[in-house]
This record gives C-alpha cells, sequence and structure tokens, in this order.
C-alpha cells in the first residue's frame, strides 16, 4: 500500500489577543513518499547553484525580506528574479496536494477562543482532511509537524489521538481502519532541513496573501511575487477528480483544501 505523509507548518502568532498577526494560518503539504527524494533533489540543486551548498532553508519571510542566507540578493535584483524564477517552476513542476486551514484571530476572539482552542480546531480540522483523503484513496499516512513548544505539540498529539480512538465523531468509519492507516506522528524542525516542510512554509505566506485578496485587504499586482506564489498555491490545491463513485463524492466534498474556519 502507498505511504503518503503530511508535512505541517503554522503562520503567525496562535494566540487570539496577539495583534502581530492578524491570521493565523496551518499549511499542510502532502507528498506520496517515494516523490521526496525527487523533490529533495531538485530543491538542493536550486540551493547548490546560487549557494554552493545545500543546507539553506525556504523561508518565506527571509526571501521576501532578503534576511539571512538571502541577503546575497541584497545587491543583485536580477540574480533575485532569477532564484525566484526557479523557485516558482520548482514549486510547478514538483508533485504534492496543498490543504490551508486559516482563522481571522479577531473572529477567534469574538467567538471566545483562546490559544488551545485555535490549536484544537485548525489541527482537527487539517488532520481530518488528511484522513479522509487517505480513506478515499485507500492508502496509509504519517504526520510531521514543525515543533513549536512542548504544550503545543501536546495538542498536536491529543488530536491525533482522537481520530484514532472510538469517540471519534467526525468520522464514520471503524476507528480500528483508521489505527490502520494513520501509522504515526513525528516533531521535527526547520534543522531537519525537510524540504516538504519548507514548501508548506511558502504556502503558508501564498495562503495568507489569498486570503487578504479575497477579503479585498490587499491589491498584489500581477507580476508580484504574492501573486504569482498565490497562483501556484491555486494549482496545488487539493482537488478531486471529475469521476468517482457517490460514497467518495461525499467524502471529497467534506474537504475544504482552502477551508476558513470562522466567518462573519
Amino acid at each position: 500500500m502507498k505511504l503518503y505523509e503530511l508535512f505541517i507548518d503554522e503562520l503567525g502568532q496562535v494566540n487570539p489577543n496577539n495583534k502581530e498577526s492578524p491570521l493565523y494560518v496551518l499549511c499542510g503539504c502532502v507528498v506520496e513518499n517515494i516523490n521526496r527524494n525527487n523533490l529533495k533533489i531538485h530543491a538542493d540543486q536550486i540551493k547548490f547553484k546560487y549557494w554552493g551548498r545545500t543546507d539553506i532553508v525556504f523561508h518565506s519571510y527571509d526571501i521576501g525580506k532578503n534576511k539571512k542566507d538571502f541577503e546575497i540578493f541584497n545587491d543583485d535584483e536580477k540574480r533575485k528574479r532569477e532564484f525566484l524564477a526557479d523557485l516558482y517552476s520548482f514549486l510547478r513542476q514538483s508533485t504534492f496536494s496543498i490543504f490551508i486551514i486559516v482563522i481571522d484571530k479577531s473572529l477567534a476572539k469574538k467567538r471566545g477562543w483562546n490559544s488551545i482552542k485555535v490549536i484544537e480546531e485548525t489541527a482537527r480540522k487539517l488532520f481530518y482532511h488528511f484522513i479522509v483523503w487517505l480513506l478515499t484513496k485507500n492508502r496509509k499516512g504519517k504526520i510531521n509537524i514543525e515543533s513549536a513548544t512542548a504544550e503545543k505539540d501536546r495538542y498536536y498529539l491529543n488530536e491525533f489521538s482522537y481520530f484514532l480512538s472510538p469517540g471519534c465523531k467526525e468520522l464514520t468509519v471503524d476507528y480500528k481502519i483508521i489505527q490502520e492507516m494513520l501509522t504515526s506522528i513525528s516533531f521535527v524542525t526547520k534543522r531537519n532541513h525537510d524540504i516538504e516542510e519548507q514548501i508548506a512554509d511558502l504556502f503558508a505566506y501564498a495562503a495568507r496573501c489569498k486570503y487578504q485578496q479575497l477579503k479585498k485587504l490587499e491589491i498584489y499586482a500581477a507580476e508580484s511575487h504574492e501573486s504569482k506564489m498565490i497562483k501556484i498555491l491555486d494549482a496545488k490545491l487539493f482537488k478531486p477528480p471529475r469521476r468517482a463513485s457517490r460514497k467518495k463524492r461525499e467524502l471529497w466534498d467534506s474537504i475544504k483544501p482552502f477551508c476558513i474556519l470562522l466567518k462573519k
């Protein structure tokens, strides 16, 4: 049976009272295990081309601000454009699917949500989407999360355990089937240099831009980095096959690849 892995990264502060980031975004990148090596090779080729080494982390903030390793582009805008073109090509041509969960923290605050509630709701929704996707494919799956704090990781682990328990209410299949299908959860760091985590980071930023554009909070020029990333995100969001049995169609219809949890 084929194995798929879900890599998760977050954008923004989880606390609804924190005003530094109005949105909290959770991004999941799903990759078939046998494709992971190809992803790494392609990404490493780009990294070696510009830095002469491969221990570079594609981090959306650093790329946008030319920080850390990306300081090499501060005085060379042409080289930066070349790098971005290579990055866009890599993202377009690679095989993976993206799931997004977005929360407007001002709405979460109005609902009385705290940090724990935000973590639980976003994790549960993303895990649900991944599990339903696995069910429709009859595949096994693993979950990988960029580790944050021991407390936050514990809530992710709780949500993972919830879907493996008899008390799970979101799924109508026997919990033993889920136990066979969803094999493990791991907590990793960017020091692990998993390119899938870096892809999740890049698309978490693209998701924030897409949300701001949908809500008419921002307007991005057609040739801007943000517009290009939104376009690639739209292409990589999970899309169900056009033809499917009624049962599978019902499952797929419950998946919202760009999921806005709270609405006015």
